[in-house]
């Protein structure tokens, strides 16, 4: 065999595995996309492509094998929240009990605004924070005291 035959014959091998290595990144792709919208069960705050778990290969290999077979990412995605429940997603819908875990910021930092804001209003409305109203009663010594002091210094 010649080299020139060697080149060729490596040549048409890669030609003959070009699709199937097309569709073999196809799934790669498929499998990490699904895969990023799953928790691990095992480590917490970890999807399932990232988790280096047992647990987590495996999830990624039934991810695979049911791409494979030709379902879509929904309903792969419908498959694990069957068996694990809803807190298996990412992203848990916006509907029920996981809807005070997204609207319960919300509420949180309106609250905090109102109690701040009725705070301030009533310390404002302290009695003495503020000079004395001039129609208030003032103690005839005090005031006698307060004028000395504006004619020694001039205030």
């Amino acid at each position: 065999m010649t080299p020139r035959s060697v080149a060729v014959a490596i040549a048409l091998l890669a030609l003959l595995m070009l699709p199937s290595m097309g569709h073999a990144d196809a799934i790669d792709d498929g499998v990490r996309r699904v895969a990023l919208q799953l928790q691990c069960p095992v480590c917490e705050g970890e999807t399932v492509a990232d988790s280096p778990s047992g647990l987590a290969a495996d999830m990624r290999a039934v991810i695979r094998t049911r791409l494979t077979a030709g379902a879509s990412d929904q309903q792969i995605l419908d498959e694990f929240v069957a068996s694990y429940g809803d807190s298996i997603l990412t992203e848990p819908p916006k509907r029920g009990i996981s809807l005070g875990v997204w609207l319960g910021p919300v509420i949180g930092v309106v609250l905090g605004a109102v109690v701040l804001g009725l705070l301030l209003r009533s310390w404002r409305r302290l009695p003495g924070a503020g000079p004395p109203l001039a129609g208030a009663a003032v103690d005839p010594q005090v005031n006698d005291e307060y004028h000395r002091f504006r004619e020694e210094f001039g205030r």
